[in-house]
């Protein structure tokens, strides 16, 4: 089985996981080729890694040095991702980057458009996709089963961090660093699913209470309310400051419901379109409309990182179509920065927002932020 050689740059906490997983020979179709460690404890960390990797001091070193390695693996700050993804893209070398794919859609579809260009496969680890309970999800939606949907309501405080997760990193939790809070970086695996699953409302309102469990100015907890065409609407809740871990989505369509609770999806289905017994019923209520329940558990599995970066590997190889495809993640990048806008200006905002009025509404985060430090 032919392998592609994978640089690694950033060695974090997800991308000493990654380079694990390669040279342990974990990933059947790929393998660890290089590293770029900025410090001495991070080479110390790389020499130890089977397989020998070859181990670069900076990203400017290994980019010259093109010879050794097909693709780039990209588990840095978020801020640096386009950069460093449009850089591998000119020397012609495939790119899997890590979530997200910088701070602002801008960002994003720039780095579809390098991708593009150069003719190279760009994947991003959006992994919760392969989460075998949003895989049912995705045929419940495309078999038609619920009907024309009517709304649509997300809470989930999965992600409680401690003010130690905030001082991880001094880019961590900032506007100037990281872009953002809760929404940037947690939310954006929810919002990547939100999007595949039920795709882009037309216009978004949200409320986000900034620093509400935290001391900085940005984003622990949004609430966001969007509108679909057809009048579909929804809510999507995130909070980072929460003790009782809550994931809850709940689907209403006209021809059945869903409701996918941690691991334990419910699903209804009636025995007429309910848009057609309101109209046709010859009753007050719900006396002559059947309901059956169908309740399916999905067992606990280990990330799926291995399984993402093989269908990196593949798709490099043999054309396969990747699970998360770069330009897909400009879409909860949009996401983001439409909710951060619609909160600081008090308004709702029409998609897709324009990039440089976000763009300015960013620098004025970040001179706020300098000025509140």
């Amino acid at each position: 089985m032919e392998k592609i050689r994978i640089a690694l740059i950033g060695v974090g906490v997800m991308g000493r996981k990654y380079a694990r997983m390669l040279s342990d020979g974990d990933v059947k179709n790929a393998e660890l080729a290089a590293v770029v460690c900025r410090s001495g404890e991070a080479a110390a960390w790389a020499e130890g890694l089977k397989g020998s990797p070859v181990i670069y001091g900076s990203a400017d070193e290994l980019f010259a040095h093109p010879d050794g390695y097909d693709s780039v693996l990209i588990a840095t700050p978020h801020k640096t991702h386009p950069m460093l993804a449009c850089r591998a893209f000119e020397l012609g070398k495939h790119v899997m980057c890590d979530k997200p794919a910088g701070i602002t859609a801008a960002d994003a579809q720039a780095m579809s458009l390098a991708a593009e260009k150069a003719g190279r496969v760009y994947g991003v680890m959006f992994h919760q996709r392969l989460y075998p309970k949003h895989l049912r999800l995705k045929q419940l939606l495309e078999s038609g089963e619920l009907g024309s949907l009517k709304r649509i309501m997300l809470v989930n405080t999965r992600y409680l961090r401690t003010e130690h997760y905030h001082r991880s990193g001094s880019w961590r939790s900032s506007w100037c660093g990281e872009g953002g809070g809760a929404l940037i970086n947690q939310g954006q695996h929810i919002l990547d699913m939100w999007q595949w699953l039920f795709g882009m409302p037309e216009r978004i309102y949200a409320d986000i209470p900034f620093g509400k469990y935290n001391g900085f100015k940005v984003d622990d907890e949004a609430t966001i309310h969007m509108r679909y065409p057809g009048k579909l609407t929804a809510v999507f809740m995130l909070s980072t400051g929460e003790g009782l871990h809550k994931e809850r989505l709940e689907i209403t369509g006209s021809k059945g419901s869903a409701v996918l609770e941690d691991d334990t999806l419910h699903i209804w289905r009636f025995g007429r379109d309910c848009d057609e017994y309101i109209k046709n019923a010859g009753v007050n209520s719900r006396e002559e409309l059947t309901v059956t329940e169908e309740i399916i558990n999905f067992e606990k599995t280990e990330e799926p990182y291995i399984d993402m970066l093989e269908n990196f590997a593949s798709a490099v190889t043999d054309g396969v179509p990747l699970v998360a495809e770069g330009a897909s993640a400009a879409n909860a990048l949009m996401l983001t920065n439409a909710a951060y806008y619609s909160a600081v200006r008090g308004e709702s905002v029409e998609l897709p927002l324009d990039g440089e009025a976000y763009a300015r509404l960013l620098d004025e985060l970040c001179n706020s932020e300098k000025t509140f430090s």
